[in-house]
């Protein structure tokens, strides 16, 4: 669901087909919403009691959905805690788009309108600032709880309409190799795989005696996540009640990548 509160339907749709011919059918939009603390939070549970595969809410913007002009540290962390406790009950990710002071600054998330407390409460921030105004060169920063610090160079396709990634993807480490070929045979055979990270490891021992440890799986997933699509794996990292599970599926008739180095991973010692 994308609340696209300073937008009209008009507008939206042009966009929208800007970017496809066939949108899909389970992508819902809004124009209007309650602010945060007077009826948001019932009206996206109420949507979702209606839509219960509901994944993603976007809300454009935050300002459009509070209602205090209060920028402190307290308001803004309060406001924030309220989304991240929804989008905790609900497990579902909820992203909120938000505003860039014009001053530049040496640490982009500086740049955020308002104060620390929008950063603090969040589980992550991606800041997007073009490097001249008009150029269509941009980099867009990342950071989080459960991410690795990024900066990724993008520049804007004006026939496909979106941020493409203009980086060039730095070769795995030895160590990532080994994980990332552990990985390829294993799915393969498999397919899909849904679990802890632990559990992972123990069925990865059975590919190669290399020693992987869980508490860097993840990580190690997110940072090869571009790898991981050129071989067709879909990753995705989801918070349960019970922990956290990793999915992944392979999709074997997309990948057209040479497999014939993938075999070598079970002399590793």
């Amino acid at each position: 669901m994308y609340l696209c509160l300073e937008d009209s339907y008009a507008r939206i749709q042009n966009r929208l087909y800007e970017l496809t011919d066939e949108p899909t059918e389970m992508l819902y939009f809004s124009v209007m919403s309650d602010p945060i603390g007077g009826g948001l939070e019932e009206q996206i549970e109420g949507f979702m009691s209606e839509h219960r595969d509901l994944k993603i809410v976007f809300i454009d913007t935050l300002q459009m959905v509070r209602c205090s002009t209060d920028s402190s540290y307290g308001s803004d962390y309060k406001d924030l805690s309220v989304l991240k406790a929804l989008a905790d009950k609900l497990e579902i990710t909820v992203i909120v788009v938000h505003h860039t002071r014009k001053c530049k600054d040496s640490d982009p998330f500086n740049m955020i309108s308002g104060s620390t407390g929008l950063s603090g409460c969040v589980d992550g921030s991606m800041v997007l600032i073009e490097t001249k105004r008009g150029s269509r060169n941009a980099k867009l920063y990342c950071v989080g709880r459960d991410i690795e610090n990024a900066e990724i160079n993008l520049q804007f396709d004006s026939d496909l309409k979106k941020w493409v990634v203009t980086d060039e993807p730095t070769a795995p480490k030895s160590k990532d190799n080994i994980f990332l070929a552990a990985l390829y045979v294993y799915i393969k055979k498999k397919i899909d795989f849904s679990g802890t990270a632990s559990e992972l490891v123990s069925e990865l021992k059975e590919i190669t005696q290399e020693q992987f440890y869980p508490n860097r799986v993840t990580r190690d997933l997110v940072q090869n996540g571009y790898t991981l699509r050129k071989y067709e794996i879909n990753f995705q990292y989801k918070r349960t009640r019970n922990g956290r599970l990793i999915i992944l599926h392979y999709d074997r008739e997309r990948d057209s990548s040479d497999s014939k180095n993938t075999s070598e991973v079970t002399s590793t010692s």
